[in-house]
């Protein structure tokens, strides 16, 4: 019997405010990371998580 593979995530997080956001697809991820930047100013990442 297989074990099920993890399914990834992408963990969106602003380091100069209270955005935290989770995503299944890393696109998604990115584009709330390039929108929110542009908005803000703020510094913004973008990390893989299981």
């Amino acid at each position: 019997m297989q074990r099920p593979t993890p399914k990834e995530r992408y963990h969106v997080v602003c380091r100069e405010c209270r955005l935290e956001r989770l995503f299944d697809v890393v696109d998604d991820a990115n584009g709330l990371e390039r929108e929110h930047a542009e908005e803000t100013g703020h510094r913004v990442v973008v990390g893989r998580v299981r």
